[in-house]
Formats: structure tokens, sequence, C-alpha cells
């Protein structure tokens, strides 16, 4: 236990943060049962921290929220909660926060909650957990999932053999990330206390690599970087010829590795040309916050226990994100946009300290990417679990009908051939094609265009089909 004096400064920021999946302010006042509710709540989670002697903003503002305990005596009923109380007890650090000159607004009590392989439940045998800024009570098949979740440890624990804290401490990444950090505190203090170094020898872990190190792929013993991937085909499974150039590759801690990714991909799939109703060819595009939440979800969730790269595979009319590795724990395709499970916690829950992370919206990103490919008008990502990877398919196809799509495209041009109707649509069957022809041809709003025949068979719109602009039910 530390205690230790704050400035003002650092007061003040600590009070503007904004409750979050990793993080709560506690009472002075609180009871044990509150204690016992968000100790637990994070450790069921991916952990996190609170601290106590924070008033809510209803009842205070600016630095008067700063309404500390007497001393620090009067914190140990948090110490009988968290020890005595909590069953199995939550591994936890606690530091002693003062306010430096002004010690009557009191102590507060910093309490850093590790997440175990336990399930925890307070003294009444509830079991909490925590999702976004709330701290939610399980029940029945919930705690079994969670249970089972918890059996699988994370490869993110285990000790490197030849990165230690003397080398870590020295990484530039880490340097600027400890730079925005509240309270301040030293590489090794912060190392030590997040568990992302061994406290006997010093070794640092496969999570540490992952975050701070310039080039993981250099430290951890397994593959960690990204590679990208552009096809010039829209076959499910391609052949090399269809391959673009070199697939790039990407390595770097995990915060820059994002970023470099993300600016890569863009880069590469404005230059994919699409053909639009309107008979043009333009550059493709995909909702940015859709690629942002899947790029982002499969370097801090994939299993870096399996030696191979994330690969995001570009096509002429999806995109591939393949991230090593199956679902965790109780996590499947069916349950995957209701429940969560973090792999990689440490990793999860440490990056979300930066400024603006780009994991900030825990446990809504999925519902983002449903959300942006609905609002541009294209149909949902397609999740796929394989032997040994976990796959995301953005696919770049209308929500829009195939019979709306064919006439939107004759009303601005003469026009159309199934080669025409199947880019367009995302239907790959030219048979399938045919039939929507005939739907439409039946409905009495397009035609054959006289005089075509074979490969040169293209419809045009009727005097009825030119006239209205209904849907074809």
């Amino acid at each position: 236990m530390e205690e230790r004096q704050i400035s003002l400064a650092e007061a003040k920021e600590i009070i503007s943060k904004q409750e979050s999946h990793f993080w709560d302010f506690k009472s002075a006042s609180s009871d044990g049962k509150k204690i016992q509710e968000i100790s637990t709540s994070l450790a069921n989670s991916e952990g996190g921290e609170f601290i106590v002697g924070i008033e809510d903003e209803k009842h205070a503002t600016g630095i008067d929220r700063w309404q500390g305990l007497h001393n620090i005596e009067a914190a140990n009923f948090i110490h009988q909660n968290l020890v005595n109380e909590v069953q199995p007890p939550v591994p936890y650090d606690m530091e002693y926060l003062w306010i430096s000159g002004d010690s009557e607004r009191g102590v507060c009590c910093l309490v850093t909650i590790q997440k175990s392989s336990d399930v925890h439940k307070t003294s009444k045998g509830d079991v909490f957990q925590r999702k976004g800024a709330q701290t939610l009570k399980l029940t029945g098949h919930r705690i079994a999932d969670l249970a089972l979740s918890k059996g699988a440890r994370s490869y993110e624990d285990q000790l490197l053999d030849d990165y230690e804290v003397d080398e870590l401490k020295e990484e530039e990444e880490l340097d600027t990330f400890l730079s925005t950090y509240s309270p301040a505190t030293t590489p090794e203090k912060y190392l030590t206390r997040q568990r992302l170094v061994s406290r006997k020898d010093g070794k640092a872990t496969v999570a540490a690599a992952i975050l701070y190190a310039e080039e993981p792929a250099a430290v951890v013993p397994k593959r960690c970087s990204v590679k990208i991937a552009r096809y010039e085909s829209k076959e499910s499974t391609p052949d090399r010829k269809y391959l673009k150039g070199t697939p790039l590759s990407i390595d770097g801690p995990a915060r820059i590795l994002i970023e470099k990714t993300l600016d890569a991909v863009a880069e590469i799939i404005e230059a994919v040309p699409i053909l639009g109703t309107d008979g043009q060819m333009a550059p493709v595009k995909y909702p940015p916050e859709a690629l942002k939440e899947i790029i982002v979800n499969a370097v801090i969730h994939r299993d870096y226990n399996v030696s191979d790269d994330i690969l995001i595979s570009i096509f002429d009319n999806r995109v591939e994100v393949r991230s090593p590795g199956r679902l965790p724990g109780h996590m499947t395709t069916d349950n995957i946009l209701t429940d969560r499970f973090a792999r990689n916690p440490s990793i999860v829950r440490l990056l979300n300290k930066y400024p603006d992370p780009p994991n900030k919206d825990i446990g809504e990103g999925l519902d983002t990417v449903m959300s942006a490919m609905k609002a541009a008008k294209l149909k949902a990502p397609l999740f796929v679990v394989e032997e040994n990877a976990f796959v995301v398919i953005l696919a770049h196809t209308p929500l829009a009908r195939p019979e709306e799509l064919i006439l939107e495209y004759l009303r601005n041009n003469e026009e159309i051939s199934n080669k025409i109707a199947r880019s367009l649509t995302g239907i790959a069957s030219e048979n399938r094609v045919k039939q929507v022809f005939y739907k439409l041809k039946n409905a009495d709003m397009i035609e054959p265009v006289p005089g075509r025949i074979r490969s040169q068979y293209a419809w045009r719109l009727t005097e009825k089909g030119k006239s209205l602009r209904g849907s074809i039910d």
C-alpha cells in the first residue's frame, strides 16, 4: 500500500475522468456492499480501477467533489470487504492519495482490481460483472457462461525470457503513454502495479511487449504482426494470380499498429473501383467506423498463442479480416452481439487508458459495425469461425433488393447485362440474376433488347418501367 501526495492539477484530472468499463467513482460514505459490488464486477470482467472519496457530480462540482476519508485508518473497511467479504478475495492494489497542501480534503483510495481465473461473489453470494459504465448482476446461465470463460487462461500473461523491465521501461511508446497517465508514476511502479513484469525477476509479459515494444514481432516468440493483401478479384477463394503486388506487413506497439493498419487499409480501398447504379465507376466506400472496430477487435482479441499474423484481404467486393484463434470462452457467432469476453484483458484494459483510445466504446464495437453498415445501406457483416481463426467479412453488398438496383441502373443507362447486374447486386450466380430479370419481365418493367443473343443479351426498361418508380412485390 502506497501513500503519496499529488498536485491539485492531478486531482482535477482524476475527477474529470468519465465512468467507464474500467473506471468508477465511489463516495467516502459508500458501504461495504458497494465496495463488494464494484470490486467483484471488475474482477469478473477485465479488471479496472475505482477510487473511493469522490462525490457524485450530482452532489458537488469540480475540486469540491474530492471529499476523502479523514485518515488512512478509515479505509480499513475497504480492505476488509475485499479480503474477508468477497469470495474468493479479489486480487488488488491500493494507493492513498492526498492533495499536496490541502489535507483538509481528506485521503482518497485508488483501488486497482485485476482480472482473475475465479468467479468472485459478494458476501450475499451475488455475482456482478462490469459492462460499460454499469455494474450488472448476473443470474442463471450468465454465471455459468462466466465460469466457463474464466477457465480460459490467456497467453498475454506469459513471461518472456529475453525481454525484461530494464529494456521495457526504455521503450518510446511506454514513455509516450506515461506522459499522459494520471496520477503520474514511474515506469517501474506502473509496470509492476499492472502486472506487466514479474516482481521476482523483472521479466516482462507478452501483453507488455504487445502494448509497448517498438517491434513486438522481434520480442514475442509467436507471429503477431498484421499483413494486408489486395486481390483484384471477387472469387471466394482467389488464385494467387489475382494478388496485386507483395502483401504489406505492419508491426509496432498495439496503438501504433492499429493506426498504421487503418491508414494502409483506407489507402488501398480508395483505389478499388466499383460500378454504381448511375453506370459510373467510383471508389468503393466502407463505413470507416466499421473498418476501425473490426481491425481494433482483431488486434486486441486475437489469440497471441497462435503463431500467425492478422490477415486483412481486400477484394473487389469485400474486405476479410482474419484474426488468429477461435472465439474465446463461451463466445459463439450466436451470442457475439449480446455477450462479451476478452481473451486479453490486460491489453484491452491498458489500451483503453490512452487519452483517445482506439477501443473507446467497450462492449459496443460490433453494435457500431452493424449500425454503420446499415447506415451505409450495406448488408450486415458475416462472422465465420474457422479451424484456428475468426473471420469477419464486410461485403460491399447493397441492402436494396436486386430488383430495385437493376431498375435504378436502367433509369440512368439504356441497358443492363447479366454481368453488370451481378456486379451491382453482389449476386454471384448467373442463374439467380436471370430469375430477377424474369421477375421484372413478368411485371412488365423490363424487356429484352431486340436482336441480342448469347453473350450480347441485355435488358431495357419498358414504357411501364420508365413511368413507374415503385418497388416490385
